[in-house]
């Protein structure tokens, strides 16, 4: 089978899993929502963002640690699409039956469970196709522009999936009630994992490198597996609890490892198209239907940069390409910044903290965990308007400011995605592959972290006018994340050069070896012709 015909067989099975991924994300917010609010949604990211810091690198470990590529990927499928069928139905029950019975409690408790061990999986999933298979197909780690393209296709058919799926999802909710549709997702899930392992199985059948795991020429990547199959042989209390600084080690130890932290570095922020970022444009009064057209147009300029990212790639370089997306991307979140402080903006701390004490923070905290059994039949509010002769909403709040925060962070998406592939890329490279899927399983657990520093920062500022405190730290940290990668490339580049550099005089003292004797042979034959 050719090369190309393969490649359409894992851009199948990866958008079928970027498809239930992005679906059934938006299917949990939706269900949490009607559940509980706001909170159970917090409280469910967080516990999923804790659970990919615990398990990511774990899960990963155990994929290198098999010797064949198949164990793992049937691992990541069944315990992916096992978790959507768990938590669709359990949620489904949660739906039907009374709230005040301890049956609704345990379900709901255990839902949220498999929702997290599902993003566990799915995310091994992902990384397992996008940074591990995919570098097989491409044959060698040397076709990097073959690379490039091959990653740039999989991020548009991710970003592809962001927007299809919550239309999809929409347009059966305009139908049937959410229960219905966990019960649909469910049975999509079941149809999706026989499509994905079909197909995955026919790939595996077809390419001869898949069935074979390492390369026969790298004696360290050799060597690193004989200590990953002599690890896992001693089932040692020490070595259990030793694994986390293990996989921590091997992730520090890689020489990407400034550029990962770059990217980590990004995921704790508030500019993005969350819940966090959609709640705060509810708040100021921002339409429904403008907030989806912010959001569509952000996937729009991931999709563009993701295309991008591929002509940029050829004409300037992997490293070049990611400093041109993280230029891009923190020019665009100026303008987010800026909007702290346009009309219309809710940003008063002063006014916040003076009426702040410890005990009237803790009591609304404690209060947003409140049953509140009449939340999910309330009727929704009126839906706000514009007033686009004065740029107003229907209570005369201005939209410059959160119009400028939203187009900031849409357009940021472009640079943001180049990045991410640029740097991608360079892990994709430089990461041995009998170590590949538990640094990737590191750094998702590390990026998460990051993530839940962000959700636990809203926690302790959750008034819309503190937000601007949200944003002011978040872009510190996207300009730390600048900071990283410009070190990584420095850092590379100077290597590069000083090996360049010893390259050259060992060279020049070759030749000038050669040189020397070749004046000796000439001085030679003219002795023996005077000789003559």
């Amino acid at each position: 089978m050719k090369r190309t015909a393969q490649q359409t067989l894992l851009y199948a099975a990866f958008i079928c899993t970027c498809l239930e991924d992005r679906g059934w994300s938006f299917a949990i917010s939706l269900c949490m929502q009607l559940l509980g609010g706001i909170q159970l949604v917090s409280i469910e990211q967080l516990a999923e963002g804790i659970a990919q810091i615990a398990f990511s690198g774990a899960v990963g470990r155990v994929v290198d640690g098999r010797s064949e590529r198949k164990w793992g990927m049937i691992v990541c499928l069944l315990g992916n699409n096992f978790s959507i069928i768990a938590s669709c139905s359990l949620f489904a029950v949660c739906l039907s039956i009374d709230r005040s019975l301890w049956e609704y409690t345990l379900c709901l408790l255990l839902g949220m469970l498999f929702c997290s061990s599902y993003r566990v999986f799915v995310m091994a999933e992902k990384n397992l196709t996008s940074r591990d298979w995919v570098l097989v197909l491409v044959k060698n780690k040397e076709e990097g522009s073959s690379l490039a393209k091959t990653n740039a296709i999989l991020t548009s058919l991710d970003q592809l999936a962001n927007v299809l799926s919550p239309l999809l999802l929409g347009a059966l909710l305009s139908f049937v009630s959410l229960k219905i549709a966990c019960i649909v997702l469910a049975v999509c899930s079941v149809i999706s994992l026989i499509i994905k392992a079909s197909l995955l199985y026919v790939l595996y059948g077809k390419n001869e490198r898949l069935r074979v795991k390492g390369d026969p020429e790298d004696e360290s990547e050799e060597e690193s597996s004989k200590v990953v199959e002599e690890e896992t042989k001693k089932p040692s209390i020490g070595q259990r609890i030793s694994t986390l600084f293990t996989v921590l080690s091997t992730y520090y130890a890689q020489s990407v490892f400034p550029a990962a932290l770059g990217m980590a570095l990004l995921f704790m922020t508030v500019l993005g198209f969350d819940g966090l970022a959609i709640g705060y444009g509810e708040s100021v009064g921002l339409p429904e239907n403008i907030l989806g057209l912010f959001r569509s147009f952000g996937s729009a300029a991931g999709v563009a940069g993701a295309i991008m990212y591929a002509v940029f790639e050829r004409r300037f370089g992997v490293m070049k390409t990611g400093m041109i997306g993280m230029i891009l991307q923190e020019m665009c979140l100026v303008v987010a910044v800026v909007s702290i402080w346009l009309p219309g903006s809710p940003w008063n701390p002063a006014a916040y903290f003076d009426t702040l004490t410890w005990s009237s923070w803790w009591q609304a905290f404690i209060d947003s965990f409140s049953p509140s059994p009449d939340a999910p039949t309330a009727s929704p509010p009126p839906p706000s308007k514009i007033d686009w002769s004065n740029w107003t909403t229907s209570d005369g709040t201005s939209v410059a400011s959160i119009f400028a925060f939203f187009a900031g962070i849409a357009m940021a998406r472009f640079g943001l995605w180049m990045a991410d592939l640029a740097i991608t890329h360079i892990m994709q490279l430089a990461t041995p592959e009998s170590q590949r899927n538990t640094v990737f399983g590191v750094h998702n657990a590390i990026c998460q972290a990051f993530s839940v520093m962000k959700d636990l920062l809203v926690i302790v500022l959750p008034d819309p006018s503190t937000f601007g405190i949200c944003i002011l730290i978040s872009f510190a940290f996207v300009c730390s994340g600048f900071a990283a990668y410009i070190y990584y490339v420095f850092k590379t580049t100077s290597v590069r050069k000083s090996h360049k550099s010893v390259e050259r005089k060992t060279t020049s003292n070759e030749d000038r070896e050669d040189g020397q004797g070749i004046e000796r042979v000439r001085e030679a034959e003219i002795d023996e012709k005077k000789n003559e």
